[in-house]
């Protein structure tokens, strides 16, 4: 892909993730605000803030690209990959604790544990895992002619930016 087209296309997605992280929150407390029972969104709302903060570091990954681009260098600092690399480890665990987060809610608000909070709060978790998956491990996103074309070339998902960043990372550190 030549400067401009990549240019373009970095743009882009750091618009769209800012769009879409500003949308989820906006969603939440329209719905949340109509509903009006807070004891309703414990789950809802713990796991729409994950997504979003994952959402986030790709607004952050992809406005950072663009600048890289700009400065005329490829690679980001050691310093930003490690950033990355300790959001990948928190992000996990921040999406293990969504069973506990819907345990404690559940308690406090003598509400079952699977209600339509839990329910929700799964499948808006589930959207942060594919989030999670599509920077750190897997590109599962293909929007661009150059996406398709590697994967009918390589018959294969990428390696998603983000991880493919912190993979090269690791080999210059620890060559074998």
């Amino acid at each position: 892909m030549d400067k401009d087209a990549l240019r373009k296309r970095y743009h882009y997605l750091w618009i769209g993730e800012s769009i879409s992280a500003v949308m989820f929150i906006a969603l939440m407390f329209c719905y949340a605000y109509q509903d009006g029972v807070w004891q309703h969104w414990i789950a809802r709302s713990y796991s729409v803030s994950v997504a979003v903060l994952i959402l986030i570091q790709g607004t952050l990954w992809w406005r950072m690209k663009l600048r890289l681009l700009s400065t005329e260098q490829r690679d980001p600092s050691p310093e930003i990959l490690a950033t990355f690399r300790a959001w990948r480890s928190i992000n996990w665990m921040l999406i293990g604790g969504v069973p506990i987060v819907a345990a404690i809610g559940a308690t406090l608000t003598d509400q079952p544990l699977i209600s339509r909070d839990t329910v929700l709060g799964a499948v808006f978790m589930g959207a942060a895992v594919l989030e999670q998956i599509n920077y750190y491990y897997v590109q599962l996103m293909y929007d661009s002619p150059h996406d398709w074309r590697y994967l009918r070339a390589h018959r294969r998902l990428r390696v998603g930016s983000i991880g493919k960043a912190l993979s090269l990372d690791a080999a210059r550190i620890h060559p074998h």
